[in-house]
């Protein structure tokens, strides 16, 4: 069951691409721009934990933007729970769920080696 449904805020952060090494551009995660999205639901839905040579905790949860809230892209992450979030794959457009939806978007954070 998803938290307080429509009423959570989330973080957007968005880092800027900057010169790395041997001829790449990389994300500098230093100082990313920061944009809050309120009217958002978000729930965690699974959760695994890996003991071999390390202790490995994996993480993940749903995010359901509220409607006219800015596009997330690949590249971005996204603060909530007290956490930093990877995007966990494309996230889907919400033109295909509808004229009345937001843009759904799965989250991964991996703790540990």
């Amino acid at each position: 069951m998803p938290g307080p449904i429509g009423r959570q805020t989330v973080t957007l952060l968005e880092a800027p691409l900057v010169a790395g090494d041997y001829n790449t551009t990389v994300r500098d995660w230093d100082d990313p721009a920061r944009t809050p999205v309120s009217g958002c639901t978000v729930d965690y839905t699974a959760n695994s934990r890996t003991r071999q040579a390390g202790d490995q905790t994996v993480t993940r949860a749903q995010l359901f933007m509220p409607r006219r809230a800015p596009q997330v892209t690949t590249g971005m992450r996204v603060e909530w729970d007290g956490r930093t979030w990877e995007i966990d794959s494309v996230p889907s457009h919400a033109e295909g769920a509808g004229p009345l939806s937001g843009q759904t978007v799965a989250l991964v954070e991996v703790q540990g080696a």
